[in-house]
């Protein structure tokens, strides 16, 4: 009588499992899909957090280089938050425009369609540039004397390092 219903039970487990597995692993079965956009969720999710520390990091450094208040902090995420949509919504027509002309680059448009393209993002540029130096004036005048020094000295560093870490591009 036991053994019949250890079988018993063994046999529903059996197939409880094995239908389990059989769901997950069916690519037509939206289950499938679900574990897939949950796992890149996880992915996504892993990655931001890393984004965060790594700027929370530099924040620090930047805050222990200049030696700056926490009012002086404060004051310097105001303005960042100002420019910050300005700054990404141009960063944003400037790669979508840069993708435009690789996709014109590959196919048959006209020189003079390449170079328009070409000013255009040339323009994003600028307007990028003006943008992140009216930015730089009103940090300026949170900043004693000193602290500027040190800002230039931490700027000069950080453009240092950033062109160490980029790849040597061939000669021709």
């Amino acid at each position: 009588m036991i053994s019949r219903e250890f079988a018993l039970i063994v046999t529903v487990l059996t197939l409880g499992i094995g239908g389990t597995i059989a769901l997950a692993s069916s690519s037509n079965e939206p289950y499938s899909s679900v574990l897939l956009s949950e796992t890149k969720i996880l992915a996504q999710d892993e990655e931001t957090q890393s984004r965060r520390n790594r700027r929370r990091e530099r924040t620090e450094q930047f805050q222990q280089a200049l030696n700056l208040s926490d009012q002086q902090m404060q004051q310097l995420g105001e303005i960042r938050k100002k420019y910050r949509p300005q700054m990404q919504n141009l960063a944003q027509q400037m790669q979508a425009k840069s993708q435009e002309l690789n996709r014109m680059m590959q196919g048959n448009a006209s020189e003079s369609d390449l170079r328009r393209k070409h000013q255009e993002i040339a323009n994003l540029r600028q307007q990028m540039g003006k943008i992140r130096f009216e930015s730089m004036l009103e940090m300026r005048t949170i900043l004693n004397t000193e602290q500027r020094q040190r800002l230039a000295q931490f700027l000069q560093q950080r453009r240092q390092a950033r062109g160490r870490n980029r790849p040597n591009l061939p000669n021709n």
